[in-house]
């Protein structure tokens, strides 16, 4: 689900089933052709349909960060984790970031739950992948509940 689909009135309502907030990250720098931007937006778009669909009802995808500063990737994922922090806030119990940006954290983020980036070999294996990781962490999300 998209955020721009939810109404003040109908989140409260949606709030105890849409536990999980995507926010993609494109990682434009700003020096991309028109071409080459159109390009990230879709290999973007194309990887969040891979949570997108099949977690429909679970899941809301909110807006992309678009722009990103390469010389300095450990503030942009400290922005990052702000903003996750604060969806929290809202009522998420969980933070997913899906980026085609492939400067990923060198450390965890504190309230990032999950990053996952195209492995580069295919969708299939993506599919996978991104099926595992995102019920993976649910499971574990379940398991720390029952301790």
């Amino acid at each position: 689900m998209k955020f721009s689909e939810i109404t003040e009135q109908s989140w409260q309502e949606l709030k105890p089933y849409l536990d999980t907030c995507v926010i993609p990250v494109t990682g434009m720098s700003g020096n991309e052709a028109p071409f080459e931007a159109v390009n990230k937006l879709e290999q973007l778009r194309d990887f969040l349909d891979l949570i997108e669909v099949p977690f429909m009802g679970r899941t809301v995808t909110y807006p992309a960060y678009h722009y990103v500063n390469d010389s300095d990737i450990r503030s942009e994922w400290r922005r990052l984790d702000e903003v996750a922090k604060q969806l929290k806030q809202y009522g998420f119990r969980h933070v997913v970031v899906m980026s085609i940006w492939n400067k990923l954290p060198g450390e965890s983020c504190e309230a990032i739950d999950l990053v996952l980036a195209p492995s580069g070999n295919g969708s299939a294996s993506d599919e996978t992948h991104v099926r595992k990781q995102v019920e993976e962490l649910w499971n574990r999300s379940q398991f720390s509940e029952q301790l």
